[in-house]
């Protein structure tokens, strides 16, 4: 069975493109809190190569120092539980929280609610001073009337195949791939404990994603190339008599 030089050439074309498109996103969120690079994997097909999956490396990132002490970074596995509107849920490795003006611990970004172990979110009465949140994600902070006390505890979430979830424009969603989200607290077997007053930095490879690019910008050219050639010799084809 005879392969088709431009069908094999265009194949390669959108699986290298889609390689530089991933590495060029790794790049551009390089400075954000708790991201994930992501990478593609290739599979050979008879028709030429493809874009088969594109999976996450969820290794952790740096820890940066923000002083502030409801900023907590997740040493370990597992990720923030956030509740957005109409009963979503969205899974984040940024742990920049701060009291909102209704009275919720909520992610500074998104304004999502912070779930909490108990189910649902962590109140935090108006006038609270003292806010922090502990290795095992207790909240706490002192009332207006100088008593301490605690607000809740935040939950964090795993996933068999973390890899598998889905990227959303603030975190992450759950899918068939990730499997089954399983809720627990920090500091707990499976789960990782929380670092106070610092955030993940991002675990993406600066050098490491400029190589992929390289080779990837090489290869699509080397393909666009082999299109237009095959393209030529079929137009020869055509108009021979």
């Amino acid at each position: 069975m005879s392969t088709d030089p431009l069908n094999t050439g265009l194949s390669a074309l959108e699986a290298y493109s889609t390689s530089i498109d991933v590495s060029a996103n790794n790049v551009a969120n390089v400075g954000t809190t708790g991201f994930q690079a992501q990478s593609v994997e290739f599979e050979n097909i008879y028709a030429g190569a493809v874009a088969a999956r594109i999976s996450t490396n969820s290794a952790a990132g740096g820890l940066d120092p923000t002083g502030t002490a409801t900023n907590v970074a997740i040493a370990g596995p597992g990720f923030f539980v956030l509740q957005g509107p109409s009963g979503s849920t969205t899974y984040t490795r940024d742990g920049n929280f701060v009291p909102s003006a209704n009275g919720f611990l909520v992610d500074a970004a998104s304004g999502f609610a912070v779930q909490g172990a108990s189910g649902g979110p962590i109140a935090i009465p108006s006038g609270v001073s003292a806010l922090a949140i502990g290795a095992d994600g207790t909240v706490t902070g002192t009332l207006p009337s100088g008593q301490a006390t605690t607000f809740g505890r935040v939950a964090l979430a795993a996933f068999q195949n973390p890899g598998g979830l889905l990227r959303t424009g603030g975190g992450y969603q759950a899918s068939a791939n990730s499997g089954s989200v399983l809720l627990g607290a920090p500091a707990t077997a499976g789960y990782g404990s929380l670092i106070s007053g610092f955030l993940e930095s991002s675990n993406v490879d600066i050098a490491d994603e400029m190589v992929k690019m390289i080779a990837s910008q090489a290869a699509f050219d080397a393909n666009a190339k082999s299109v237009r050639t095959a393209d030529q010799m079929l137009k020869t084809t055509l108009n021979i008599d």
